[in-house]
């Protein structure tokens, strides 16, 4: 009897194990006949100003797919509120890149220059298949990617130490004007830019497949990373295209900012500060800014269309402040205050202020 039911058991399991076996086969020969070979890792998570919005995985397609099954994917992406880069590679030898935020398109690139308008399904049409990569990263990364999509002349990579990374960053407190950063190692990448001689602003970013880390930790991690040797790259700031003009733009708002409250704190107390940098954060929202006030700071990572549209969104923004400090201390310190910002501006920097009247709209 036992030895009946012994066999009996031995069969089902056979059977189990059968089906399971079909079940799989069955299932592999679908995934041939769609010749969709999409290689899935864990996203990004950011414990940043911008936090990682689904979808919770990154894709990569090294199978060319049609235009359709393109336009599927990344209509399925931005529903899934991706805040990223979708780059599609198509046959032709063209690229398109996309960057969006919280499923928003913000930008289209066709291989290193702008599209005029947001048509990100145009080029699909226009050149057909193509392989697809959807990489899901912080607000901050894609500024970054931007400025070495736009750079004509890259610079060659170099070998570098990791161990050297913190000096290097130390070094370029000294440059006039900003100074980019684009490490890679086996296993990770990371940015760094330093805002230069008398701009004491540092942004960094690391993407690994564990996650990405944005700020101080960034920084903190990427010189004792695991991999003993990288390459970089360093991008020099100038205005030769509007990638560049944008973070210039950027760390000046960051900058001005930061003199402002500061100087405003002092005279009012924390309450009073914080009042107004309450202002910025409802103004940024209703806006669509991806803009974080902090205590006396202001810390932005907005897509913008062109260099123009930041300097109008970040006029408003140093506006909201003069209108919120001014009928509290009285004109005569707030333009003194002003002033003391705008003084501290040098070269390059003092130039965009200008020629964008940054200080000028926020005095109107």
């Amino acid at each position: 009897m036992f030895v009946e039911q012994d066999e009996r058991r031995k069969e089902e399991s056979r059977k189990r194990r059968r089906m399971i076996r079909r079940v799989v086969m069955s299932r592999l020969y679908a995934a041939r006949m769609n010749h969709h070979e999409f290689v899935l890792q864990e996203s990004f998570k950011s414990n940043t100003i911008d936090p990682m919005l689904p979808p919770a995985l990154s894709l990569s397609s090294p199978t060319p797919l049609a235009e359709w099954e393109l336009q599927s994917k990344i209509r399925e992406a931005l529903g899934d509120k991706l805040t990223g880069q979708i780059h599609v590679s198509f046959l032709n030898g063209r690229t398109e890149t996309i960057f969006a935020h919280a499923g928003a398109v913000k930008q289209v690139y066709i291989r290193n220059h702008r599209v005029p308008d947001l048509n990100w399904e145009h080029p699909l049409i226009r050149f057909g298949r193509g392989t697809l990569e959807i990489k899901p990263m912080p607000a901050r990364a894609m500024m970054f990617h931007k400025i070495m999509l736009e750079e004509i002349t890259p610079g060659a990579p170099q070998p570098a130490f990791t161990n050297q990374l913190r000096t290097m960053f130390d070094l370029t407190e000294h440059n006039v004007s900003p100074t980019l950063f684009h490490f890679q190692w086996a296993r990770a990448q990371g940015f760094m830019l330093a805002g230069g001689k008398g701009i004491p602003i540092r942004h960094a970013v690391l993407l690994t497949q564990a996650g990405a880390v944005e700020g101080p930790e960034a920084l903190k991690r990427m010189s004792a990373w695991e991999e003993a040797r990288c390459q970089f790259t360093v991008q020099r700031g100038d205005i030769k295209n509007q990638a560049w003009l944008e973070v210039h733009l950027n760390i000046l708002l960051e900058w001005y900012c930061a003199r402002i409250l500061n100087h405003y704190g002092q005279l009012t107390g924390a309450v009073m500060t914080q009042s107004a940098v309450w202002k910025i954060r409802a103004l940024a929202n209703e806006a669509g800014w991806n803009v974080e006030p902090l205590k006396t700071e202001v810390r932005d990572a907005s897509l913008f269309a062109h260099a123009a549209e930041a300097g109008e969104a970040y006029g408003k923004i140093l506006s909201m402040i003069v209108g919120q400090i001014e009928p509290v201390i009285g004109s005569a310190l707030t333009q003194g205050i002003l002033k003391q910002a705008n003084d501290a501006t040098k070269g390059v920097y003092k130039t965009i202020a200008e020629n964008f009247g940054l200080m000028g709209k926020a005095s109107v």
